[in-house]
């Protein structure tokens, strides 16, 4: 509880403009690191919803063959950024690694858009529902100000001002581009499977009525998930409540133990293998070709 009381006052005492990437740590470090891992991953998951995303992803195969990795690159990027800040050196490293993965694609920036907006918006919607604690204000403008900030080192245009033209920004996106499509359905299946995976056989079967519940109803129809009985809505906000309580009374805040991408990195990783295989393998070639010049260009 001290360490509880500690990191509160720090946060009453920074300036969410000066200082939201210090804030946005303090967050996650007060109790909130499973939060967010959750509030991610459904974020994620939501953004399979909408054809021109989910094709693309679709196109590449990555969710697929290769989903564990796909999951836990984009997990361990999202972690470097909150854990040290966009501004470090590791951050500075992740966002690199993002913007040159990026870069071998064509996304529209409204998805670009709708993409930054779920990583601000469904963690907050997820701690305001299910958290310790609720987020104050000046938390929840430090989260938007944090990734607004990341949105612009990653060339976003148009990011909305404010949390509530962004929620309205998004709001309208799921209205006019959630739909269903095959490749909705294809890149929602294979990460299904990667989170099955994790689990005892016995227990795999839980993973798609639980994520129903989590889920939207747009995003549930978009990708042709059914909807919960009601037996797994009461059981599993419920159970997620209960949670909530007890750590209340009896969690510790603290530096947290940051995921470390076991799964797929079992001797460890750097920032730059944190990208789909196809693409390390064209930057591979490229840097042999530069090391290596032509006969011709050795001649010339």
């Amino acid at each position: 509880m001290l360490r509880r009381k500690h990191i509160r006052r720090e946060i009453d005492r920074l300036n969410p403009f000066a200082d939201h990437c210090e804030i946005v740590r303090l967050i996650v470090c007060d109790g909130f690191l499973w939060d967010f891992n959750r509030a991610l991953e459904l974020a994620l998951f939501r953004t399979f919803a909408s054809p021109s995303i989910s094709g693309l992803l679709a196109r590449t195969g990555e969710f697929t063959r290769n989903g564990q990795k796909r999951y836990d690159d984009t997990s361990l990027l999202m972690l470097q950024l909150l854990r040290y800040g966009y501004d470090s050196v590791e951050g500075n490293a992740a966002l690199a690694r993002m913007n040159r993965t990026h870069g071998h694609f064509a996304i529209a920036n409204r998805d670009y858009l709708f993409v930054l907006s779920t990583f601000i918006l469904d963690p907050i919607d997820w701690i305001q529902r299910f958290g310790w604690r609720r987020l104050t204000g000046k938390e929840q403008e430090s989260l938007f100000l944090f990734w607004y900030r990341v949105g612009e080192r990653m060339g976003i245009r148009n990011i909305p001002e404010s949390l509530l033209e962004l929620r309205g920004f998004s709001e309208q996106y799921v209205r006019e581009q959630f739909r269903f499509s095959n490749a909705n359905r294809s890149v929602s299946d294979g990460t299904f499977g990667v989170v099955e995976s994790w689990l005892p056989r016995p227990l795999r079967h839980f993973v798609r009525p639980v994520s129903a519940v989590l889920l939207d109803e747009a995003t549930r129809a978009a990708v042709k998930l059914p909807a919960p009985n009601r037996f797994y809505r009461l059981i599993v906000p419920g159970a997620l409540k209960l949670r909530a309580k007890w750590l209340a009374l009896f969690g510790r805040s603290g530096e947290p133990a940051w995921p470390d991408g076991y799964r797929s990195y079992p001797q460890g990783y750097t920032i730059e293998t944190l990208a789909p295989k196809r693409i390390l393998e064209v930057e591979q070639q490229a840097s042999n070709s530069r090391k290596n010049p032509t006969d011709r260009e050795t001649v010339e």
